[in-house]
C-alpha cells in the first residue's frame, strides 16, 4: 500500500474520484483507491500491478496544483516583476510556450517535457512501494528537475516579453513617422507579395523600378532613424507614405505583411493574391513582363 497526505481534503477526494473515473474506463474495479478511515486528507493506493492510469492521475493533478503557482512566484521573486500586468502578460507568454503555441525559441527545444519529468517521479514512489508519502514534501524534494524546467520556460518568456515591447516601441514610432509626411500619392497603390518576389505599383499601375524602391527606402531611413528596415517592402512603403494600399498576397500571415498592417492599420488591406481581380492581376503580370 502507498499512502498519500494531502493538505486539504478536498484534494484527496478530488485524485480518488479521477481515480474512480479513469478506473470506469478502463474496465477495472476502483476498489484499488480510498480514502483512509482516519483522515480524508490521505488516499491508500493498494496497487497490485502497475497501472499507468494511476499515473497519469498523479501526474496531471501535480500540475494543475503546484504549475501556475509556481510559475508566478519564479516572475516575481526570481525575476523581480513586481508589476501586476507585466506579471499576467509573462505568465500568459510562458503558458503559451509550454502549450507549445510559440515555435522559434532555441532554449524551449531541447528542454525535457514537463509530464515526463513528473511521471518518472511518481514511478519511482509507486515502484518503490513507498508507504507514506507527503504531496508538499513530494513537490519539494522529487520535482527539482520539474521546477528548474518550469525556471528556464520563464526566462525565455521573459525574453520574448522584452522582444515584444521593443517591436511595440519599433511599431509606434514608424507609426508616428509616417503620420507626419506627406503621402506620395491619393490613391490606391498596389502590391504583389510573392514568396521571392515583392512588386509595387504607383496609382497609375506603373511598376516602381529598384532604383526608385531604394530613393523611397533611403527616404524611410532618414525620417525614422532606423538603420535595418527591411527594403524589400516595408522601407520603400514608409517612403512612399500612400494614402491608401491593396496588398496581394500567397501568405496573408506572414510576419512582415502583418507588421506593415500594424504600422499602417486602416490604410493598407492585404487579400490572399488568388483573390485579386482577373483584369487587375492580367494588368500588373504584363506590367511585370
Amino acid at each position: 500500500m502507498v499512502a498519500i497526505s494531502f493538505s486539504h481534503p478536498s484534494d484527496g477526494i478530488a485524485v480518488l474520484k479521477k481515480m474512480i473515473r479513469m478506473a470506469a474506463k478502463h474496465n477495472i474495479n476502483p476498489s484499488f483507491a480510498k480514502l483512509s478511515e482516519a483522515s480524508s486528507k490521505i488516499l491508500e493506493l493498494h496497487i497490485q500491478e502497475k497501472k499507468s492510469f494511476i499515473v497519469d492521475v498523479l501526474t496531471e493533478f501535480t500540475r494543475n496544483k503546484v504549475e501556475d503557482i509556481c510559475l508566478k512566484e519564479m516572475i516575481e521573486h526570481a525575476f523581480f516583476y513586481s508589476d501586476t500586468s507585466e506579471q499576467k502578460e509573462i505568465l500568459s507568454i510562458t503558458k503559451s510556450i509550454i502549450r507549445g503555441e510559440i515555435e522559434g525559441i532555441p532554449n524551449v527545444k531541447h528542454l525535457p517535457n514537463l509530464n515526463g519529468l513528473i511521471r518518472r517521479q511518481w514511478n519511482a514512489i509507486l515502484e518503490a512501494k513507498t508507504e507514506f508519502l507527503e504531496f508538499e514534501s513530494f513537490i519539494k524534494f522529487r520535482l527539482k528537475e520539474y521546477l528548474a524546467t518550469l525556471l528556464k520556460i520563464v526566462e525565455c518568456a521573459i525574453d520574448e516579453y522584452k522582444l515584444e515591447l521593443e517591436y511595440q516601441v519599433f511599431v509606434e514610432q514608424l507609426r508616428t513617422c509616417i503620420t507626419k509626411q506627406r503621402s506620395f500619392s491619393k490613391t490606391d497603390i498596389v502590391i504583389i507579395f510573392e514568396q521571392e518576389t515583392v512588386l509595387l505599383f504607383d496609382e497609375q499601375q506603373n511598376q516602381l523600378s529598384h532604383t526608385d524602391l531604394m530613393m523611397f527606402h533611403e527616404k524611410a531611413l532618414r525620417l525614422t532613424n532606423v538603420s535595418n528596415l527591411d527594403e524589400r517592402l516595408l522601407g520603400p512603403l514608409i517612403g512612399l507614405s500612400p494614402s491608401s494600399a491593396r496588398i496581394y498576397a500567397y501568405d496573408i500571415d506572414h510576419p512582415l505583411l502583418q507588421t506593415i498592417k500594424n504600422i499602417f492599420q486602416e490604410k493598407v488591406t492585404i487579400t490572399p493574391i488568388e483573390k485579386m481581380p482577373f483584369r487587375e492581376h492580367r494588368s500588373h503580370r504584363k506590367k511585370k513582363s
